[in-house]
């Protein structure tokens, strides 16, 4: 990162660490990083600021190699402005156009996230119990937007202790605000909580292809207690967090304090288009990437 404005890398370094916000949450943040890199550009030549907007955008990347909607989102940018660089020749309106790009995108993602959050707000049903980990503000919205439909519902959330935070606190603090009952379980208990559960609800850092998702710890535990339970599992994303172009293999080892659940353990991927199951993830990608 030598060639790199300094404020440009600290704030790479600072999603690089990032230990508290969700995919989707970073995924605005690399675009304010792209924006800003572009502006504080000193170059007058064309091709040379291509050059460190790709750069960037590598480095950007790199940072969080387990979230796909970053390098989906950073993918579509350079798309988009790679197209329009060659028909527009001056640099300044250049920059223009492509904080434009990025303006477009960052509400592309909010709005899918907060449609995804509405779909999931409908599976809650009045006098429910929910069960969750780690944080998730496509989850929390979820919930708030269940609250504000009058719908009367408590919640269960673990811990989620990982390098050294505990992730569910975070989550009980926020639904607290908006008076949803909510408590917070140790996660060696979730087995033995989840009976009182009707469904589990957690987020997404990345959905593969072959259905599975990525997500903090301790996901995959609750996935596990949910399935022998015989309780639905869901996760809610927006389908940026889908992995469109192979980032992720199965082999991929999750970044610490991050677990991987298998497709067979997920009842449905609740996202800005509905709800899919599993099964299907694979064909839409096809679908999307022949489009």
């Amino acid at each position: 990162m030598g060639k790199l404005n300094p404020t440009v890398i600290d704030k790479i370094s600072e999603l690089r660490n990032d230990r508290i916000h969700g995919a989707g949450w970073l995924s605005r943040q690399a675009m304010g990083i792209l924006n800003l890199a572009i502006s504080q550009s000193c170059t007058a030549n064309m091709a040379a600021l291509l050059d460190e907007i790709a750069a960037t955008a590598g480095e950007v990347s790199k940072a969080r190699p387990t979230m796909v909607s970053i390098a989906n989102y950073i993918n579509q940018f350079l798309t988009e402005i790679t197209l329009a660089a060659e028909s527009v020749k001056n640099v300044e309106t250049f920059k223009l156009l492509a904080a434009n790009v990025a303006k477009e995108l960052t509400k592309l993602s909010e709005d899918a996230a907060n449609l995804a959050s509405t779909y999931g707000g409908r599976i809650i049903s009045n006098l429910d119990t929910v069960i969750t980990c780690s944080y998730s503000s496509t989850v929390c919205t979820a919930l708030e937007l269940a609250r504000q439909d009058k719908t009367k519902f408590r919640v269960l959330v673990a811990e989620s202790k990982a390098n050294e935070e505990a992730f569910g606190r975070f989550t009980a603090r926020q639904l607290k605000e908006h008076h949803i009952p909510v408590e917070v379980i140790p996660d060696r208990s979730i087995d033995k909580r989840i009976s009182g559960a009707d469904k589990a609800i957690v987020g997404a850092d990345s959905i593969l292809a072959d259905g599975s998702l990525i997500n903090g710890t301790p996901t995959l535990a609750l996935a596990q207690a949910a399935k022998k339970a015989d309780i639905p599992f869901f996760a809610i994303c927006e389908t940026a967090k889908f992995d469109m172009h192979g980032y992720i293999s199965k082999a991929t080892a999750p970044e610490s304090g991050f677990d991987m659940v298998p497709p067979e353990m997920i009842t449905g991927i609740i996202m800005e288009k509905g709800i899919m199951q599993t099964h299907l993830i694979a064909a839409y990608i096809e679908e999307k990437r022949t489009a």
